[in-house]
Formats: structure tokens, sequence, C-alpha cells
């Protein structure tokens, strides 16, 4: 398990963030390291005991988007919407998976400061929107097998570029979600990189190449690649 930031370090984010910005970044890490386990949520222990992520989701609507600088915002928006998918979860669970939920993503249900907006606003409009980082998709949990490995890390505002940089890594290199058999020169692909192909690169090559940006053992651009069937089951932690 990754090491937990520490309160000490969210206490350097800025002197200048208010009490309820620190008491998020505080609250987001202790949710991520109580409860998320290589990469899977624990739903049953959240759903018996809600009250912090409930507070979690009131800071949430008490933030002014605007008000932040780039970075505050990135790391914001990014915990935000982890924090608002594991939340619409517990509110629907038990369930199999977020599919199964008429408008899990699609329904304007949360609240941003005074913006009312759904999850796919929230991650295409508001995030994506600002940032065309493809990094971000490492780090942002859609609640389902088939997502990038779950942080079990808050992400904060000075540390962001770095995060974003080590989760891409770390996802890049987990052969459950990248699976390379080098015997037959093969690389499966998640659906993501099909789906957003204008974020990693339309052709082969240049896919081949943002791996190999991140991998440790490189592959050549002899591989051929393909995409594996995306798993919208659950990512439950089952002990």
């Amino acid at each position: 398990m990754r090491a937990i930031i520490s309160f000490a370090i969210l206490l350097t984010i800025s002197v200048s963030l208010q009490a309820q910005d620190r008491a998020f970044y505080k609250k987001v890490n202790h949710i991520m390291g109580t409860y998320v386990q290589h990469g899977h949520v624990n739903y049953t222990a959240l759903k018996a005991n809600p009250s912090e992520l409930n507070s979690i989701v009131d800071l949430i609507k008490k933030t002014e988007l605007k008000t932040l600088t780039d970075q505050q915002f990135e790391a914001f928006v990014v915990n935000a919407y982890n924090m608002l998918v594991i939340y619409n979860v517990v509110n629907h669970y038990p369930m199999e998976g977020p599919l199964k939920v008429k408008g899990f993503f699609s329904d304007k249900s949360f609240s941003i400061g005074k913006v009312v907006l759904g999850l796919d606003d929230l991650e295409k409009k508001i995030l994506f929107g600002k940032f065309k980082d493809s990094r971000l998709h490492f780090a942002l949990s859609c609640a389902a097998m088939g997502c990038p490995p779950l942080s079990n890390t808050v992400y904060v505002p000075e540390k962001i570029n770095e995060q974003l940089d080590r989760q891409a890594a770390i996802s890049i290199n987990d052969p459950e979600f990248i699976k390379i058999d080098r015997s037959k020169k093969e690389v499966q692909l998640s659906q993501i990189f099909e789906w957003y192909g204008l974020h990693f690169g339309s052709s082969k090559e240049q896919q081949i190449a943002y791996l190999n940006k991140y991998l440790k053992e490189p592959v050549s651009n002899d591989y051929t690649v393909i995409y594996y069937p995306y798993n919208w089951n659950l990512n439950d932690w089952k002990k």
C-alpha cells in the first residue's frame, strides 16, 4: 500500500488556504487511506459510517472554483470527483456497478459552489475543459474494476504535477491495467485509450510512444495493440 500523505504535509499546501480547504484535504486523505486498498473501495464500511464522507460533500458544495489557483483547481476537482463517485456508490449500495444505476454519471445531482452538475459534467466540462492533461485519466475513478488503480492518497495542489506523473506510471506498469505479452509482442490496452484517442494518440505508434514514457520496460512499434473489454463491475473491496 502506498504511503498516506501526513496532515503535516497537507498543512504545507498554502498558508493562504482557508480552514475549510485544509479540512477538505485532511478528510479526503483520511477517507482514501482508510477505505481504499489496492484500488478497491470498502463501500460496506463507508455505508455503515458515512458521516465524514457526507461532510466532504458539504465542503464541496461550499467551494467556489473561480477563487482557486490552477493548481488548487486541478487538485480540488480530482479529489471532488473521486469523492462524489464514492458518495454516489454509497447512496446506491449494494450495487453491481455504476452502469446498473440509471443516470449515475449524467444526473445533475451535485453542487460545487453555485453550480449544479453531474459527474460527466465535472469530468469532461470542468476538469478536462480546463486541463488538457491525459494523466488525469489515471487519477480519476469511475467506481469500476476496469478503471485505473485508485490511489489511496489525496491529491494536493503543491504536488499535483508530481502525483499525476506517479499515478500514470503506476497505472501503465500495472499488469492488470496494461496487459503486455512480450512473447506474442502484443499490448492489450484499456478501452480508455480507444475512447480518448485524442488524449493518448490516435495511432498505434502514438499510443505505444505514450506508454513508453512510463513503462519500466518499453515496447517496440512492431507490437500489436488491441483493446480489451472494459469491466464495469463495482470496484468493491471484499476482504
